[in-house]
């Protein structure tokens, strides 16, 4: 039997001193902290590290939580750390922005129940944040240090929902968004030329974008699907060092883990290799690297027009359309810029490859086409949206979907084939270190011209454990089922974190 050790390692007594009956002599870790959990509505948040398949040994009676507690982890030493009615439980001088993570899950709608997809989810005072998938879910890892800030999740054209530890902590989160109503008497107006406002927003960078090097953690997918059916997958959780907005330099991307498949065998479509690879969320970063539309002399080449004032996380935004103008003989743009009003800082781009631009398109966007096919290019749809934090606007989200129709003739007794592959790649930074301690070395990064399904290998059953990942939705959860099923991914594991 352990004896009881009347610990002084405890933060908020006040729930820790309600008294609960133990009946039995041996409680398997877990399961005692669950029957706890029953008894007096307290929950706790813990880690592997407290091993919660540990056989315990108590003698009957009535205790204090806190006497359960420090019987539990009795020799070694455990602070307790209380909000409310969550307890994290860590060991002394663990590292509770690893060591422990409660996953926070849930899905975000509109008002009238529609999902509002690729949602923003973030914590208000730190660098860590995901987003939605076209469905509306997401999934987000809650370090134990963080586990006392406010939730954010924003869209486009909706108000900012901001959710408390309490509220996340407890439940699976179903977030109804409010469609952002525009105050007028908060309007900031300005002169109504979009030209300037474009000019402007460019010449401020310097003030509105990192000046100094940061590190991101990203997550990073990519997909191909010909018609409707998925038949390549590429995951990677990546580091990106990215270099100050007005540098020279260029960003570096170090692969740390990754996983791909394919769902077909003998695809003659298996070599159609199209725009894409970890550089390709990196490269739509016009606040960096300027554009066609975004740059001192857009202008000449772009017509704008103002569209509309919105709201993005409860900031107004102005947003301008624009267009590449006639007569232009190279794959231009068409799209919209979002503005931050008060900064002018550009906080989104939806563009497309414009139906002029198409065209000239090919050479770009398609690198590699099987003997006997032709490929033209149908459209190429790019997003790119960025984030306030410490005082700077940050690469958030970037999103490509290319879709191109591949024939095939039926000369010389051939078969005739035709069909729509449509890749796409999405990329999402989930935590940002604004002070690194060192940047990558160019001989471990990757290549922008590598292929990631060829760079990519597959990494153990705990590929996904501990990382924040964007969710994948129905019919590629059931393709990535399929994979698993059949050996050619790794299946996923979260591994032994916990919260009960």
């Amino acid at each position: 039997m352990l004896l009881f050790r009347y610990g002084t390692n405890i933060y908020s007594q006040d729930i820790l001193q309600n008294e609960v009956s133990l009946t039995r002599q041996a409680y398997v870790t877990s399961s005692l902290l669950d029957s706890i959990q029953s008894k007096t509505g307290i929950v706790f948040v813990y880690s592997s590290t407290i091993q919660p398949d540990r056989l315990v040994y108590i003698a009957p009676g009535k205790y204090t939580v806190s006497q359960v507690l420090d019987s539990i982890f009795l020799p070694v030493r455990h602070n307790y750390r209380v909000r409310n009615r969550h307890v994290i439980l860590m060991p002394e001088g663990a590292n509770v922005n690893t060591e422990i993570k409660h996953p926070v899950q849930g899905r975000v709608l509109d008002r009238k129940n529609n999902p509002v997809p690729f949602a923003t989810i973030y914590f208000e005072n730190s660098g860590k944040g995901t987003i939605a998938n076209v469905e509306g879910y997401f999934r987000l890892l809650v370090p134990a240090g963080m586990i006392f800030d406010t939730l954010t999740i924003s869209s486009v054209g909706f108000e900012a929902a901001k959710i408390s530890p309490e509220t996340y902590l407890s439940q699976n989160l179903l977030v109804n968004l409010k469609t952002a109503v525009v105050p007028i008497r908060d309007i900031i107006v300005r002169p109504e030329v979009p030209e300037d406002i474009v000019l402007q927003s460019y010449e401020k960078r310097i003030r509105n974008y990192s000046s100094k090097q940061v590190l991101m953690t990203a997550f990073f997918r990519e997909t191909s699907k010909q018609d409707n059916d998925y038949i390549s997958l590429t995951e990677a959780l990546v580091e990106v060092y990215k270099t100050a907005y007005l540098s020279n330099a260029d960003d570096l991307i170090v692969l740390l883990k990754g996983r791909n498949g394919s769902n077909i065998n003998k695809s003659e479509l298996v070599n159609l290799v199209v725009q894409g690879g970890l550089y390709n969320g990196i490269r739509l970063d016009v606040a960096k690297y300027g554009s066609y539309f975004y740059s001192s002399d857009a202008f000449l080449e772009y017509d704008f027009r103002m569209s509309r004032t919105t709201f993005i996380k409860g900031r107004q935004t102005y947003v301008i359309a624009f267009d590449m103008k006639e007569g232009l003989d190279y794959a231009g743009y068409k799209g919209l810029l979002y503005f931050d009003a008060e900064s002018l800082a550009l906080v989104r781009a939806e563009f497309e490859i414009s139906a002029r631009g198409l065209k000239y398109a090919k050479a770009d966007l398609v690198r590699k086409t099987p003997r006997g096919f032709s490929a033209k290019p149908l459209y190429a749809r790019y997003e790119v949206e960025y984030r306030y934090y410490n005082n700077t606007w940050n690469l958030h989200y970037a999103h490509s979907e290319i879709n191109i129709k591949v024939r095939k003739s039926g000369r010389r007794g051939e078969q005739a084939f035709s069909c729509n592959f449509v890749s796409t790649s999405e990329f999402v930074v989930t935590d940002i270190d604004d002070s690194p301690s060192a940047r990558a070395r160019y001989r471990d990064s990757a290549r922008p011209h590598d292929v990631l399904y060829q760079q990519v290998k597959n990494t153990g059953e705990t590929f996904w454990e501990g990382s924040n990942i964007i969710l994948p939705e129905e019919p590629l959860l059931s393709t990535i089922g399929k994979l698993q099923k059949e050996g050619i991914i790794p299946d996923e594991q979260q591994g032994k974190s916990n919260s009960h």
